[in-house]
């Protein structure tokens, strides 16, 4: 791992450690810098409030290498077949920590993480929620800081239930997370994934509603559009194809695809596709926890070199061949494999590139798979090869239903490669995870669909705390859900 500028890899280790050791799960008060007085009677303190809650999101609540939207999009990309983690380099600890597809351990890094991380955040944007319609001012004010709150919560509360539990449409009777609508966070038994997923439409659906006439300052914050683009994949999420078609729809018709000279630039400068996005500034910027970092051998100019993510060689040479957007090259370091150029740093130093976070071309897809489940090929089709079109790859052709969904999904991987649509699709598809040696993998996995490996484990500390609390199946005593 090669660092450009000045940093210490012990301090990204004691970053993860620090993390890990979080005491306090669900009893976690709001983090401010304001007294709790000055937060709920002050429109001034609280919208403090909401700027330091979209600061938590957007850094993982203390851990911006695993619990940002960066960083949940590595989890996800790592956990497919077509990027792997460079083993060579990360080691034992970070790649069965971290990366691996076995996250079961209910005292390892990521599912401890995970969890205290979203429930951080939950509980300030939990304290927006209940306390500003109590505020003096001016009510369009006032539904403008409300509605941003509730798409944090529901979009933290839709990690949470894709990551703590088998998909929708197979465990909606099941176990989910605890829904906590209070500040203070208690002690509560897990509500079911069917009673999460109503919380997370009803919360993104009334955001939708207060933030109509919400004009944002730039694509740093949460607005209708953003509401209106998770929605479509919860939809999606819970095979409700008509909801998910029409609102991904509203995205679709409204942000248009970039050019490919701009989608080749490198994922780091704002343009009109990208829906939400992190513009840095001299005062708040990360250099270390962006794709460009992760994907870099020396190839995408980024102040750390960290040779994580390697594309495969089936990835690279067969499902990607003769595609414009198989922006991949010979690794410069390990002979035989590849690296990735799609992800770019323009900036010879600080502050760097623009994050980007969701962007439009997925809503095509989503669109297009919501329209072909529902048997209308022809807008399906249409949708997809508006995006091919644009691309320069080629135009798919399918006529039947089944043909044409598997060529949209294969359009999601070409399309959104890197970009952590992985492991999601895999959970709501049912799907297995295969690697193999041949297609370039350092090691063999099979795992069946539907395997509680896949599936994050409560932690530990949160089982001890919380005797309302039920575990999740031990993957090593019933190794695949059972209904």
């Amino acid at each position: 791992m090669k660092i450009k500028k000045t940093i210490s890899t012990a301090l990204i280790l004691v970053g993860v450690l620090l993390t890990t050791g979080c005491e306090d799960f669900l009893t976690t008060n709001p983090s401010s810098t304001l007294s709790e007085n000055q937060i709920v009677n002050d429109m001034t303190g609280i919208k403090m409030l909401l700027q330091g809650t979209y600061r938590q999101i957007r850094d993982g609540a203390g851990s911006p290498n695993f619990y940002s939207p960066e960083g949940i999009n590595a989890i996800s990309t790592t956990t497919g077949g077509d990027i792997m983690i460079n083993d060579e380099q990360v080691g034992d600890f970070w790649y069965f920590s971290v990366f691996s597809s076995q996250r079961y351990d209910p005292t390892a890094t990521i599912p401890t993480g995970m969890w205290a991380s979203m429930y951080k955040i939950i509980s300030n944007a939990n304290n927006i929620i209940v306390n500003i319609d109590n505020i003096p001012g001016d009510a369009s004010e006032r539904n403008e800081v409300k509605g941003q709150a509730l798409i944090i919560r529901a979009r933290c509360y839709f990690n949470l239930i894709r990551f703590y539990q088998h998909t929708y449409i197979i465990a909606k009777n099941k176990p989910g997370v605890p829904i906590l609508l209070e500040p203070v966070l208690k002690s509560k038994a897990r509500n079911t994934v069917e009673e999460v997923y109503s919380q997370i439409v009803n919360d993104l659906m009334n955001a939708e509603t207060l933030l109509v006439d919400y004009q944002r300052p730039d694509k740093q914050y949460y607005n209708k559009d953003v509401a209106q683009f998770i929605l479509a994949n919860v939809y999606l999420t819970m095979n409700n194809w008509s909801e998910a078609q029409s609102y991904a729809n509203k995205i679709r018709t409204k942000y248009p695809l970039m050019s490919m000279d701009e989608y080749k630039a490198g994922f780091s400068t704002t343009n009109n596709e990208w829906v939400l996005g992190y513009i840095q500034t001299s005062q708040d910027y990360w250099w270390y926890d962006s794709p460009a970092c992760w994907y870099d051998f020396g190839q995408n100019h980024s102040p750390w070199q960290a040779e994580l993510f390697i594309p495969t060689k089936h990835f690279a040479e067969d499902i990607m061949k003769g595609d414009p957007r198989n922006l991949t090259i010979p690794n410069p370091i390990y002979e035989g494999k590849y690296a990735a150029t799609k992800f770019l740093e323009l900036k010879a130093e600080g502050p760097f590139g623009d994050l980007y976070d969701l962007r439009g071309a997925e809503m095509y897809l989503v669109e297009a798979e919501a329209a072909a489940r529902q048997g209308d090929v022809e807008t399906a089709k249409m949708v997809l090869n508006l995006l091919q079109t644009q691309r320069g790859a080629s135009i798919t052709i399918a006529t039947g239903k089944e043909e044409l969904t598997d060529a949209i999904l294969l359009e999601r991987r070409k399309e959104m490669w890197g970009e952590g649509l992985d492991y999601f699709d895999i959970m709501r598809l049912q799907k297995p995870i295969v690697k193999t040696i041949s297609d370039g993998h350092y090691q063999e996995v099979n795992i069946p669909a539907n395997s509680n490996i896949l599936i994050m484990m409560i932690p530990e500390k949160e089982m001890i705390n919380n005797k309302e609390m039920v575990q999740n199946p031990n993957p090593s005593v019933t190794p695949v859900y059972i209904p």
